[in-house]
């Protein structure tokens, strides 16, 4: 199984991208994982709704044909680490190849394009930065293969 991070935008936050790199390179002793970044576009109040369909597009075509896909939503379903471990462990038990994570930018996600997913992922039921919301997503990647494997990072 791999996984790939499809965001849009990119990070500029040192911070964020240092602990996003450290989350990753802890991850990939487990399995791939890639981080895509795709081009956000030029919004305004009156196209917002044709900018957000031309993310949403830009974010279909960069992830792996049949992928199953999570949109990361406020509205999605919360989990606790040891739950979202087990939908981790229910992919890769099923053979599931590829798992597609969709992160917006501060526009969000267009609701047909998040509609569309599997799966739809609440961090928080606060609004996060993009950037925040991608390194939160790295860690607890990281954290759900350590729960799989019995490994003493989650307590």
């Amino acid at each position: 199984m791999k996984f790939e991070i499809v965001a849009v935008g990119k990070m500029r936050n040192d911070s964020f991208r240092n602990l996003t790199d450290d989350y990753l390179g802890r991850l990939v002793h487990y399995l791939p994982v890639q981080e895509i970044e795709v081009r956000e576009s030029r919004v305004t109040s009156q196209n917002l709704q044709k900018g957000l369909i031309e993310e949403a597009e830009l974010m279909r075509s960069a992830s792996s044909e049949g992928t199953l896909s999570v949109a990361l939503d406020e509205r999605g379903k919360q989990l606790t680490s040891r739950e979202f471990a087990g939908w981790v462990e229910e992919w890769m038990l099923t053979g599931t190849r590829y798992v597609s994570f969709y992160i917006g930018s501060a526009n969000g996600l267009d609701p047909a394009f998040r509609g569309q997913c599997q799966r739809r992922l609440s961090l928080a039921k606060m609004t996060l930065p993009h950037e925040m919301a991608r390194m939160i997503l790295a860690e607890q990647l990281y954290r759900a293969m350590s729960i799989i494997r019995g490994e003493p990072y989650h307590r």
